[in-house]
């Protein structure tokens, strides 16, 4: 019974290291190897905790090994595909909100002036995120200015235009 509270307690405490250190912990433990989810520290901690706390469980209502570790195996199983579930079900959606395509035409403020020709930085608000991204533009702009999107140079960088309420030329901007 020890042994399998032991294994349930290690898995509460990767889920912590994990919260704790996030993304360094992986780096660490090298488990992007695959380029794959499945060993993810989530995807880890999720099994050795449950395959511990699921063989006790086992055990303490059959008495037999065997039936401990099958119940330890089956429920660490299921929780590691809930975690791997989960984890590729964040990352998807974080890939949809920040796509190019949805950043043409939503609107942007300067945090950093803008040269003319050369590049400053901006604050923009998309799907409930914030972001900063470096930013171009044609003419020169100050801090605090509203611009809207009009091209994405880079993943990291985007071509602005002014916001100009009366010019009926430019198209009208998505919040």
């Amino acid at each position: 019974m020890t042994t399998f509270l032991v294994l349930g307690g290690a898995g509460i405490v990767l889920v912590v290291l994990s919260l704790l250190l996030g993304d360094v912990l992986e780096g660490v433990l090298h488990l992007d190897a695959l380029d794959n989810d499945l060993f993810s520290v989530s995807t880890l901690a999720a099994f050795i905790g449950s395959l511990g706390f699921g063989g006790a469980i086992g055990l303490a209502l059959s008495g037999s090994l065997p039936i401990a570790l099958a119940t330890g195996l089956v429920v660490g199983l299921v929780a590691a595909f809930g975690a791997l579930r989960l984890t590729r079900a964040l990352r998807r959606d974080d890939a949809t909100s920040f796509s190019a395509d949805s950043l043409i035409g939503h609107t942007a403020t300067v945090i950093t002036a803008i040269p003319s020709n050369g590049y400053g930085e901006v604050r923009l608000s998309v799907g409930g995120h914030v972001r900063k991204y470096a930013a171009r533009c044609a003419r020169p702009v100050d801090a605090g200015e509203t611009v809207w999107v009009s091209a994405v140079v880079s993943p990291t960088a985007i071509a602005v235009t002014p916001l100009e309420r009366d010019d009926p030329a430019l198209p009208p901007p998505s919040a």
